[in-house]
């Protein structure tokens, strides 16, 4: 069967999400918790949620968490234009706007963060390019490990200057050694590599540029990169982003329990992307 051509035109397809605080213990029993959820429909739109304060059983506690996320066309004249057919669905530029807050975390009694925040602001493609995805308001404050400080230095403006995936691809051969060392490898085995580090069409790196103990140092827990090992915890990994030609995807932390208490635990996920289906540019 040919479908009328008219009835399925290009269009920009919404997404944007954002997750506040998320746990799933696996031993020594099997829970699992979500708290402060919003997401996009593909026809865009604003939704937000708060939350706070709550606990998730015996293992963390938080303040407060709220999320939000928006997208609709930049120009409110022009959306209206689409409804009228006088400008193409796919021509009328977008904006997406993913942001998410937590305060007062505490985990096992052991990790404390008073303040940590989640944005991203996607734009749609222009012409044959890649949609420009950049970092805004993110941040990490107030993180104590068993009473001892942990500052942590993002970099913010790095990965918003270098909004695409194409220009990372550019600037990598060139990087100082502070922005050269965020990018992760692709593949286990890899660390060694020193080209783009890419799998699938997909880069992994962090935006934490630095990690430091103030004043003195914790006594057995060792930091890694964006990466705090930490004895009878397990290891909690700080600012990690996946990233293709037209999305961009950021966990503010990620924690992977290990004695006495097993599994994952997660607060400030979101994600987005600059999609037109049928694709138009170069994703």
């Amino acid at each position: 069967m040919i479908h009328p051509k008219h009835l399925h035109p290009a269009r920009h397809v919404f997404h944007g999400h954002a997750t506040g605080v998320a746990a799933h213990i696996r031993r020594p029993g099997d829970a699992a918790a979500l708290h402060s959820s919003a997401a996009l429909p593909v026809i865009g739109g604003h939704y937000e949620s708060k939350v706070g304060p709550k606990r998730i059983g015996k293992w963390a506690s938080f303040q407060s968490a709220h999320t939000s996320v928006h997208g609709d066309y930049v120009d409110e004249r022009q959306g209206v234009a689409t409804t009228r057919g006088k400008v193409a669905f796919h021509k009328a530029p977008t904006a997406t706007r993913v942001a998410g807050r937590v305060r007062g975390l505490d985990i096992l009694g052991r990790v404390q963060i008073a303040d940590m925040s989640l944005g991203l602001i996607a734009s749609s493609a222009r012409g044959k390019g890649q949609p420009s995805i950049r970092l805004e308001g993110n941040r990490i404050k107030g993180v104590t490990i068993d009473g001892a400080q942990l500052k942590i230095t993002l970099a913010e403006d790095f990965y918003s200057k270098h909004d695409t995936h194409e220009k990372l691809r550019k600037a990598h051969k060139k990087l100082p050694e502070q922005h050269a060392r965020m990018f992760l490898p692709a593949r286990a085995g890899d660390e060694k590599v020193i080209s783009f580090p890419e799998a699938n069409g997909t880069v992994k790196c962090t935006i934490v540029q630095k990690m430091e103990w103030v004043g003195k140092p914790h006594r057995n827990a060792k930091i890694h990169g964006h990466v705090v090992e930490l004895p009878g915890f397990g290891s909690l990994y700080f600012g990690e982003m996946l990233l293709t030609g037209n999305s961009r995807r950021l966990t503010i932390l990620r924690c992977q329990l290990g004695s006495p208490v097993g599994g994952e635990f997660m607060a400030l996920d979101g994600g987005s992307n600059g999609d037109t289906f049928p694709p138009t540019g170069g994703g």
